[in-house]
């Protein structure tokens, strides 16, 4: 496999100063896209695009937000890794020039540039979730839940040229992760203790918060738009956690119950709402802000053991990945195993109903959304 990749290392605390206040993150950008990468044709589309990680076809596939058409499919395999690499998140840059996602069993973080080019790679064991820091040019990575006795460390990962540093969270199975950008800080729990470390975007040091009652599993976080309320889905629970984001304990404030095994939740770009899919219900579920209530439900066709979430910036429409594993969904062409298809819902939140079912890869698991370069 061919990639770009800068000679561009330097220490934590001056990534994280010196992102902030030069042209560090633009420069890394324009150094890497002088370079040539893996050839691969370019479909150049506006709008926004829709990136899912195929986590058992070792693939990733680009979907065009407003049409709903998969536009191109980025097979991993054609790079040089095998086809147990395990595709599990993907994250792009605010400004879409670039896109990455983790691959589990391929041991790495790959970068893409809008053109669907891979332009450098970060080695990093068991990669999990993703966070873009979108005030500096870290990306920051967990661990998978597949990973039984990983590092106790999280990635911090320049996007200029893919250097990795680890950073301490102390506690086993570091997975929730999140990047609250106005304050350098992102936010990392473990899978096996009811633990929430706030790791310095500078320093680089932890602090750990202890969350109350029996073990939960945290899954994911989402942070709300005006950055007060902190929310995390529990595994074991069946639980929407709310914490108070200002307190440096992380005051538990709201426990609603949401159905069984929530997974990634994302806020609605107003904070009125938190979306994500409970998946041994097949359901998706809003919960409103104002008073931490489910607000509503939403079964259907294509909504089958659901994992990720994605919104538009607008707030109009919601895309949840939907693993299928069991085989409910019938695909549209005829297939021997309709486990081998995943699907992705466009649900219109106006009226709260599935407008498109998108067939993808087998196992589509995270998904991001970001502006189309």
């Amino acid at each position: 496999m061919t990639f770009c990749k800068a000679d561009f290392t330097f220490g934590l605390a001056q990534r994280g100063r010196l992102a902030r206040f030069s042209g560090v993150a633009a420069a890394a950008a324009m150094l890497l896209g002088a370079g040539a990468g893996c050839a691969y044709e370019s479909a150049p589309t506006p709008g926004e695009r829709v990136y899912v990680a195929n986590q058992s076809s070792a693939s990733v596939s680009v979907i065009d937000a407003g049409s709903g058409e998969v536009i191109h499919t980025v097979d991993v395999t054609e790079l040089g890794f095998d086809a147990n690499s395990r595709p599990h998140h993907t994250a792009a840059d605010p400004d879409g020039e670039h896109w990455y996602v983790s691959l589990i069993g391929g041991g790495n973080v790959l970068r893409f540039n809008s053109a669907f080019e891979l332009v450098g790679q970060a080695p990093f064991e068991t990669p999990g979730l993703l966070a873009v820091d979108p005030a500096t040019d870290l990306l920051y990575v967990g661990r998978s839940m597949m990973a039984v006795n990983p590092p106790q460390r999280i990635g911090a990962i320049v996007r200029g040229d893919m250097s990795v540093e680890e950073l301490d969270v102390f506690f086993p199975r570091p997975h929730a992760l999140i990047v609250d950008a106005e304050a350098n800080r992102v936010f990392s729990a473990s899978l096996v203790e009811n633990s929430i470390a706030v790791v310095d975007g500078v320093s680089g040091d932890p602090e750990l918060a202890g969350v109350a009652g029996p073990p939960h599993t945290l899954v994911q976080f989402a942070l709300s738009p005006d950055r007060a309320h902190l929310v995390a889905t529990t595994q074991l629970t069946g639980k929407l956690l709310v914490f108070d984001a200002a307190d440096p304990d992380l005051a538990l404030v709201a426990e609603v119950d949401v159905g069984t095994q929530p997974w990634h939740p994302v806020f609605s770009p107003d904070g009125a709402h938190v979306y994500f899919g409970a998946k041994d219900d097949d359901a998706i579920v809003e919960v409103e802000t104002a008073g931490w209530t489910v607000s509503r439900r939403l079964t259907g066709e294509g909504i089958v053991e659901p994992h990720g979430s994605a919104i538009t910036a607008d707030g109009r429409y919601l895309f949840v990945s939907n693993r299928n594993l069991k085989g409910t969904y019938t695909p549209r062409a005829q297939v021997e195993n309709p486990a081998d298809v995943g699907t992705v819902v466009k649900i219109d939140l106006e009226t709260f109903e599935v407008v498109q079912v998108i067939e993808v890869g087998t196992y589509p698991a995270g998904i991001s959304i970001g502006p189309a370069a």
